[in-house]
């Protein structure tokens, strides 16, 4: 331990805490959906969770772009201009939403039919997505509002208002799944309806948060809200985490559409991984939010060393906690899955990957942090090429030829997710080793040039 691990911890363990329960919502949904008599129950849930997931991980530039900007006007000093991003940054939030909630239908189908799937899984799908998609504006909001508070260097906020989702939405998807506690047995929608009341209940605390801890910034109304130079740099940094993102969402699309033409038993498996894979991701997560904010304060107040040094020790302990959930994984991943479903053939089926689930998970540690340092540089316009790179150069080719040319059915496509991660180590690292990063927030504002060391 150094000087530097105490505000890199003081943010990285409620960012973790608040990372892994984050997808507790997903993971919550497809255990207990698990436990219905029919398979293709988890495989409709699953289907529709990862459509909602292309769209709000496509929009989480709300959260990222927010912290970005406004960790680096917290690091200035400019508390006006902090509030100004979190205004404009809200207002794009509401407006996304309700665009979502209007072309809902046609996303459901178009999501539906690319993930394929059998005519089961489509029906119960689409009865849970058209509920759920109410939650689309308060999701959204959640998202900036969580992006504002990681910005100022306060991550017990995000954890509260995620705890506060997951716990509404455990007790209403027990309640309303099964019927209990006097509630209607509603099934696949109970666990609609559950999501959507976790999250409404969320942005009902993160709202009394930003009234009661941040009063200066709430009163801090811009003068022109939607004054051009402001907005054009909100919008651009969002336009390329949305570029980036969808990159992501587009090589998870197609390794999506090729498992679910494998079968149901399949289809389920995929979901059970990715819900596993997704607790170590989110939770190295908390050093990558750390160090969003740590470098964008460190850039933001000039404090060039001081930013790569942070860089250089939030790599190292997220490299460690990826070694941890390697191990754990290599150990235990057959009864980690069982937990998820009592179909014997999906857990099977899930053990079988447990070699490449565990042995990336270092360097998808790696991966995770390298994005949080650059989203806090503000070094997007880079973020969205190598995110490019690794899912249309690496990431498709090599499932086109591991499932459909070797017929390597869920254990090619995983083995090509595997690619994929490579394929954004070797982009990103010769980015970090460089010391271009570390200009790109200063070179779009002022003459200031960064150290190089």
């Amino acid at each position: 331990m150094n000087s530097l691990d105490k505000p890199i911890f003081r943010l990285a363990i409620p960012s973790i805490l608040t990372a892994l329960s984050t997808p507790l919502i997903g993971i919550a949904d497809t255990a207990m959906i698990g436990h219905l008599p029919d398979v293709a129950f988890m495989g409709a849930v699953s289907t529709a969770n990862l459509i909602f997931n292309a769209l709000f991980w496509c929009l989480a530039f709300l959260r990222m772009g927010t912290t970005a900007l406004v960790s680096q006007y917290h690091g200035a000093g400019d508390d006006r201009a902090s509030a100004g991003i979190l205004y404009r940054s809200l207002l794009v939030a509401l407006f996304l939403g309700a665009v979502i909630v209007l072309l809902s239908p046609w996303i459901s189908r178009a999501g539906f039919a690319l993930a394929g799937g059998s005519a089961e899984v489509q029906h119960w799908g689409g009865q849970y997505f058209a509920i759920r998609v109410w939650e689309a504006p308060l999701t959204l909001s959640l998202l900036t509002l969580n992006g504002f508070f990681l910005g100022t260097a306060n991550a017990l906020a995000p954890l509260l208002v995620t705890i506060v989702a997951n716990v509404v939405n455990v007790g209403a998807d027990y309640a309303l799944i099964f019927g209990h506690w006097g509630a209607p047995k509603l099934g696949v929608e109970g666990a609609a309806w559950a999501s959507v009341l976790g999250n409404a209940s969320a942005l009902l605390v993160a709202v009394l948060l930003l009234i009661f801890r941040y009063g200066s910034h709430v009163r801090a109304w811009p003068e022109r809200i939607w004054d051009l130079r402001p907005m054009r740099r909100l919008l651009q940094t969002n336009a390329f985490l949305f570029g980036r993102t969808l990159c992501l969402q587009c090589a998870q699309f197609l390794m999506l559409a090729m498992v679910s033409r494998m079968g149901d038993a399949q289809l389920a498996a995929n979901a059970v991984v990715l819900q596993i894979w997704g607790l170590a991701s989110f939770a190295v997560d908390g050093f990558a939010h750390a160090a969003e904010t740590l470098v964008g304060n460190g850039l933001g107040g000039r404090r060039f060393v001081e930013a790569r040094q942070m860089a250089r020790r939030i790599i190292l302990w997220g490299t460690g906690l990826g070694l941890g959930f390697g191990l754990l994984y290599f150990f235990a991943l057959q009864p980690i899955a069982a937990l998820f479903t009592r179909h014997s053939e999906v857990v099977d089926k899930v053990a079988a990957l447990y070699l490449l689930i565990a042995l990336i998970q270092p360097l998808n540690a790696v991966v995770f942090v390298l994005d949080g340092i650059f989203i806090g540089a503000n070094d997007m316009g880079y973020l969205f090429k190598a995110m490019a790179v690794a899912a249309f150069v690496v990431f498709a080719p090599a499932a086109l030829i591991l499932v459909y040319w070797l017929d390597g059915g869920l254990y090619g496509a995983w083995l090509a997710y595997n690619c994929l991660m490579i394929g954004r180590f070797l982009t990103l690292w010769p980015r970090y080793r460089s010391d271009v990063w570390l200009r790109s927030f200063v070179e779009k504002d002022e003459e200031y040039q960064a150290p190089v060391n």
